[in-house]
């Protein structure tokens, strides 16, 4: 009987340790989620036209410091648009995934029917704007079929040659703008067969050979530009190019292909007035 009584105070103060851990444990937790950081915006696109009822607008926070490697994702958020744009977001986010050699931006897109409608194509500092002014997103419409899924009336193919091809997709990711907010492109000219364009931070030539639906580059060749931006683009396009062994061209758009079939990058046509 002694002996019982005597733990009696061991097994209370045990009681109050797994209390008072377990209570500690919850704190910590609640101010983790207090400690989140936040970004306000709009995302809006110059088109005078709706969205269909199934549309989804994601906003995505990523580093893209790295030139080598895919951005990496800090954080994201998306909700289904109401009405007409613009639409405001508050996109949260752990400070603690922040450092200084860390390059973020912001960027936005639209989907509908697990479908890319709209997405951002220039560079979004997530940093470094007015204190209190949110963010503003301007989302450009992607080619192909229209919003309420049915094919578009059908246009002549454009030239492969000739033509001014606007970079809009790479490795299945919507393009960004290079250096100096310029548009990646690239021009296939009849006289030489060659190839000229700009891929991110330098200009490039080279020469093509085609036949039929089979396209390969050869004796590519670059400026030696370094710059802050574009540069991890440029790797990835110029890959791509030389990896191209046929080509697809379906009204505006064209798709270079790997011998698999896989599509390695799109482009769009420009006219020039």
């Amino acid at each position: 009987m002694k002996y019982a009584l005597n733990r009696a105070p061991m097994v209370m103060w045990l009681v109050l340790f797994v209390v008072l851990m377990f209570l500690g444990i919850g704190n910590n937790k609640n101010l983790g989620a207090t400690n989140m950081s936040k970004i306000e915006g709009t995302v809006w696109y110059r088109e005078r036209m709706l969205l269909p009822p199934d549309a989804e607008v994601s906003i995505t926070l990523e580093d893209v410091a790295r030139m080598d490697v895919k951005a990496e994702l800090i954080a994201e958020t998306s909700f289904e648009p109401q009405g007409g744009p613009p639409w405001a977001f508050t996109l949260e986010y752990d400070p603690a995934k922040i450092h200084e050699k860390g390059r973020y931006a912001l960027r936005a897109r639209v989907t509908a029917s697990g479908r890319l409608i709209f997405t951002s194509t220039e560079h979004i500092p997530a940093f470094g704007q007015d204190p209190g002014q949110p963010v503003k997103i301007m989302v450009s419409r992607v080619a192909g079929k229209n919003t309420r899924g049915t094919a578009p009336s059908r246009k002549p193919d454009a030239s492969l040659t000739n033509t001014y091809w606007r970079l809009s997709e790479l490795d299945g990711e919507p393009a960004l703008l290079g250096a100096g907010e310029r548009e990646v492109h690239m021009i296939l000219t009849t006289e030489g067969n060659r190839i000229k364009g700009f891929s991110g931070c330098n200009k490039f030539t080279g020469n093509y050979q085609m036949a039929e639906s089979h396209l390969s580059f050869s004796q590519m060749a670059s400026t030696h530009m370094a710059c802050l931006e574009g540069m991890e683009q440029e790797q990835r396009f110029l890959s791509a190019l030389e990896g191209t062994t046929q080509f697809k061209v379906c009204g505006d758009s064209l798709s270079l292909q790997s011998a698999d079939g896989q599509s390695l990058v799109r482009f769009e046509a420009v006219y020039l007035k």
